[in-house]
């Protein structure tokens, strides 16, 4: 079943069982409230029919001046006090009947004129012939002779107005229901719509559309279930992204591994057939196997490059704590030589820090980012190497003032086999996987490389702990 129904019908529910239980409560209490009153007025009225009929036989004995009969008043007595709702019965002591205005249909034995003649006044209720009765019925002294009263009267009104009540409340329910099932219907529409939204959105999402969002700004659970949903869709998004972004560079080091590896291949099998299909000339074999130890020796080289990246992820570095000046001034004498040539000066500045590192491979770090700002440094330009307090965190960095990254580069170049200047790795036998490894060292430092750079002006690298 749908929510919205589920709703609905919670909703019909509810409304029933309040409008059955209000119904039965308030009508019953009122029923019992006018009984009550019904039944206090009727004994006051037998009381006053009891009065004057003990009365009225006083009366008549003291004008008779002489022994009366009881009976012979009867009559006169229903003639007087019964009415067509408020019938009377006189009995004798010994029960028998003396005169009554009821019809002969409810004459009947009643054991309450026994119990009346020993405990006194007492009153039954009672349903005959589709009809409501009060019995009331109590014994009447006159000079030492005793007669029963029966005192009968119609009090069905008080039961029709318990019916009356009830069809009122059935009759004001069924227009309450069909109000009630319309906005139970509005009001489900309402609460289920936000849901609705949820689930197109869910649908859309499973579909391929990562961009999909919902808006609803309510504060309600629903609300946050919405913002939580949201929240969740970003990331998957970003997720989706990301691994496309890996599936994107991991194409692109299959292609630039493809590239790298059928270059050397492809002199080596050139100069290998030229060998072996021409005739004997020392000067070109001399040249061609020149040719096949240099591009075998690259390959080499770039095996062992990947090598290393794969041997970095699974092995652990041994750590310790080392004051970093130190390490920088011993850079900046190894590449010395090769700054000289260059005609670029290297400085070393910044503050005194420790830090825990695997010396050999840090270093490695530090001298391949050095080399790179020499290659891109022309002569009469410096390079710094320092290390700093950055954003609260420890800094190494390198300063160097040659092309500037573009910023599209920057997010690239620690990509393996990717070069900024592809014309200038080719000559210098680069094969763009010095930084690709220096970054997997620094991961495993746990810490980061940032980058900042303005072409023409310069880059620095920070390695960021």
């Amino acid at each position: 079943m749908k929510f919205l129904w589920r709703i609905f019908w919670l909703c019909i529910s509810v409304y029933i069982i309040s409008l059955s239980t209000v119904a039965v409560v308030v009508t019953e209490r009122s029923y019992n409230n006018l009984l009550k009153s019904e039944i206090e007025r009727s004994l006051k009225e037998e009381e006053y029919v009891g009065s004057n009929i003990s009365l009225y036989l006083i009366t008549n004995k003291r004008l008779l001046k002489e022994k009366m009969e009881i009976k012979n008043f009867t009559d006169t007595i229903i003639d007087m006090f019964g009415t067509k709702d408020n019938f009377i019965e006189l009995y004798s002591y010994d029960l028998r009947l003396l005169s009554t205005n009821v019809p002969k249909e409810m004459i009947f034995q009643r054991d309450e004129i026994k119990v009346a003649l020993k405990e006194g006044k007492n009153y039954v209720l009672r349903n005959y012939g589709g009809k409501y009765y009060i019995f009331i019925t109590e014994t009447i002294q006159t000079d030492g002779e005793e007669i029963v009263l029966a005192f009968i009267k119609d009090i069905t009104a008080v039961k029709q107005q318990r019916v009356n009540e009830y069809k009122f409340f059935l009759q004001a329910g069924m227009l309450g229901l069909i109000i009630v099932a319309a906005l139970a219907r509005i009001m489900g529409k309402v609460v289920t719509s936000p849901i609705g939204s949820l689930s197109g959105a869910v649908q859309n999402i499973s579909s391929g559309n990562y961009k999909e969002r919902v808006d609803l700004k309510s504060k309600d659970e629903i609300g946050v279930l919405a913002n939580e949903f949201n929240k969740m869709a970003d990331e998957i998004e970003r997720r989706i992204e990301a691994l496309k972004l890996e599936g994107e560079s991991k194409q692109r080091f299959i292609d630039n591994l493809t590239h790298e590896l059928r270059t050397p291949l492809t002199s080596i099998i050139g100069y290998s057939e030229l060998i072996e299909t021409t005739n004997y000339d020392e000067a070109m074999i001399k040249k061609g196997v020149g040719y096949i130890n240099s591009e075998g020796k690259r390959m080499l080289k770039m095996v062992n490059s990947m090598m290393n990246m794969i041997l970095l992820r699974e092995n652990t570095l041994s750590f310790e704590k080392y004051n970093i000046q130190p390490l920088l001034e011993e850079v900046m004498d190894i590449m010395k030589v090769k700054a000289v040539k260059k005609n670029v000066s290297i400085t070393r500045e910044g503050r005194e820090l420790e830090l825990e590192i695997d010396l050999d491979l840090f270093k490695e770090v530090l001298l391949n980012l050095v080399d790179n700002a020499l290659n891109v440094s022309s002569a009469g330009k410096n390079i710094a190497i320092g290390a700093e307090i950055y954003n609260k965190r420890n800094c190494v960095y390198v300063r160097d003032e040659g092309k500037g990254i573009s910023e599209e580069d920057i997010s690239k170049i620690f990509e393996p086999f990717y070069r900024v200047d592809q014309s200038r790795a080719r000559k210098a036998g680069g094969m763009g996987l010095g930084l690709s490894i220096c970054n997997e060292i620094i991961k495993a430092h746990g810490a980061e490389f940032k980058v900042e750079s303005e072409l023409g002006q310069g880059t620095v690298v920070r390695i960021i702990f």
